[in-house]
């Protein structure tokens, strides 16, 4: 094979290998604010509503204030208490609230075991309508997908491979509609843990109707992979079709050996491909220029 060539196929493989699913990380565990309920902006929150912050990893709650306050600018007195097994910061009214804008600020938290503080999150959202009463309905998941991701693990300083599954949520219902709903995810098989037993509580999510929510697992062992989710309204009430389970069985990591491209589970992305095809490019212009990778 000539040099060029050699040098091509490289730009290629390097290509296929740098676009595999690198994903950012926030600072190793740093407890910021991801999710809040009500979300920004929410217009159909109940006036019996309890208000939850989720942080992005475990956090110590030392009294830090929560403060929210009407549309007049009044406080509002709230009960608070931080929900370790599910990193949820939550807040209760002491009365029914207003019809109306509220503002609604979290605190940033200390991570559980020290470190730097999180950033917390201010958010505005609108009360109008009834009090939330009926528990809502879910469907349960109604698909899997899987692919191979490689994260930058800022607690590990380096690349690590993940499974990512994209998991289909069915249809749901409440009688505040399903604006005010959080979906809960958890794990029912794991290859790594085969005498699982009770399922093990994942990632809490905001619902999106018709849509997917992504779940990344540690890639350190392939096999049957199983997944089901509840739903939960404003006022934490459950749903039920946490008895449906979606799974799917996951191959060995990694796909790529050296330069050649492993069978994976699903197409190379679009993004990949296209990158290769510039680097390619760019390889035969270098060839017309003279330049040659060396001989390896």
């Amino acid at each position: 094979m000539r040099s060029w060539s050699r040098c091509a196929f490289g730009l290629v493989c390097l290509a296929a290998l740098s676009t595999s699913g690198y994903a950012k990380a926030a600072p190793c565990g740093r407890p910021d604010v991801d999710l809040t309920f009500p979300a920004p902006n929410e217009t159909a929150v109940p006036p019996n509503a309890q208000l939850s912050a989720h942080y992005a990893s475990p956090a110590r709650y030392d009294d830090e204030p929560v403060t929210l306050t009407d549309g007049a600018g009044n406080g509002r007195a709230l009960s608070v208490f931080y929900d370790d097994a599910e990193s949820m910061l939550r807040a209760t009214p002491e009365s029914a609230l207003s019809a109306g804008y509220h503002e609604l600020t979290w605190p940033g938290l200390r991570g559980a075991g020290g470190g730097s503080v999180g950033r917390g999150s201010t958010v505005s959202f609108f009360v109008q309508g009834e009090p939330d009463s009926a528990p809502p309905s879910f469907e349960g998941l109604s698909g899997i997908e899987w692919d191979l991701s490689r994260d930058q693990d800022p607690c590990l300083d380096g690349l690590q491979d993940r499974f990512v599954f994209r998991l289909a949520l069915g249809q749901a219902s409440d009688d505040r509609g399903t604006g005010v709903l959080s979906v809960r995810v958890f794990q029912t098989k794991d290859p790594q843990s085969p005498e699982l037993t009770a399922p093990v509580p994942l990632a809490t999510r905001a619902f999106v109707a018709n849509g997917t929510l992504e779940v990344r697992r540690p890639a350190t062992k392939a096999g049957l992979t199983c997944f089901a989710a509840v739903v939960q309204d404003s006022l934490g009430q459950v749903s039920g079709g946490g008895e449906r389970e979606v799974c799917v069985k996951t191959r060995e990591s990694p796909f790529f050996d050296g330069c050649t491209l492993s069978p994976q589970p699903r197409r190379p992305r679009q993004e990949a491909f296209v990158a290769a095809l510039a680097l390619l490019a760019m390889g035969l212009r270098l060839r017309r220029r003279g330049f040659a990778c060396a001989n390896g």
